[in-house]
């Protein structure tokens, strides 16, 4: 699978660059895009940008644990959205598709910072973010963290809520605090860089480092997201599936509850979709596309 993903990403490379004017033809051109953070990785993505743009409103998109820029919803919904006049630049993160994770969960904030950059240089205004699944932690720790003032809304798709929580669910108590007692330990006696094999699961196994899950799992961490939703200060869409079963739907509910008093938080909740809203994009690409018309015309 990860071979194919890769060939997939290769393919649309040496394409581009073959004929990059195809890739502006009709509605909507595309792009591929390098970005260097902050703090100097160099990050890819893909950037969409309709030649009749709604608003001139732009969508940075951050994919979930083990995603790309590329693939499940974050194949269709850019898509269908600069189809609809919205620019979208998606992106891999640091810790893109399946292989080890050694960053540590706060270093996502350069990741998403470039992109919205990118945007605003590109002079879309607003800027709205998308995250799915965990990355729907990822996008509310960002603007917990910066309040970024061009960003005009938050959108979240899926959300699994605190990490270490949802090992839990999966794993119990006993099990899920083995993991992360180990990890602590080998970072207390310096060993933060040790690599750990990870039982995800649904999900599969992985290679982490230690500094990595004590980043995502431990009682410091800043990947909480009931904590950095009660910060956003802009409105929220959430939409989840009621047939999720690598994401609690109560999620939703847990999140709703512990957001700002006073902040607009549209809830979407649809009836058999899974996690990916893989038998139901065109519900999911109505409701993202309803909110941002809602915000755009105001």
């Amino acid at each position: 699978m990860r071979f194919l993903k890769y060939f997939v990403l290769a393919f649309l490379l040496v394409l581009i660059s073959l004929n990059p004017a195809a890739w502006g033809a009709g509605n909507v051109g595309i792009e591929i895009v390098r970005l260097k953070t902050a703090d100097g990785i160099t990050l890819t993505g893909m950037l969409r940008r309709p030649h009749a743009a709604r608003n001139n409103a732009g969508v940075v998109m951050i994919h979930g644990y083990s995603g790309n820029f590329y693939s499940g919803i974050m194949g269709f919904l850019p898509e269908a959205l600069s189809d609809r006049g919205v620019a979208t630049l998606a992106l891999n993160m640091r810790d893109h598709d399946r292989g080890p994770k050694k960053n540590r969960f706060e270093d996502n904030r350069y990741d998403i910072a470039v992109a919205v950059d990118e945007m605003a240089r590109l002079g879309y205004n607003p800027i709205f973010l998308f995250g799915h699944s965990m990355g729907t932690n990822r996008v509310l720790y960002y603007f917990a963290t910066t309040g970024d003032s061009r960003i005009k809304g938050v959108i979240l798709t899926g959300p699994p809520g605190n990490l270490f929580e949802w090992n839990i669910s999966i794993f119990g108590i006993k099990a899920a605090s083995q993991v992360l007692d180990q990890a602590q330990d080998l970072v207390a006696k310096g060993k933060g860089n040790q690599w750990m094999l990870i039982n995800l699961g649904p999900l599969g196994k992985a290679l982490y480092t230690a500094n990595h899950v004590v980043s995502l799992r431990g009682p410091k961490t800043v990947s909480d997201p009931y904590k950095n939703i009660s910060r956003v200060s802009k409105p929220i869409l959430i939409v989840h599936g009621l047939a999720d079963r690598l994401a609690n739907p109560d999620v939703t509910d847990r999140l709703l509850k512990s957001a700002a008093p006073g902040i607009q938080v549209t809830v979407v909740k649809i009836p058999g979709a899974n996690h990916g809203f893989s038998a139901h994009q065109q519900d999911l690409v109505n409701a993202v596309n309803k909110w941002l018309i809602d915000r755009t015309n105001r």
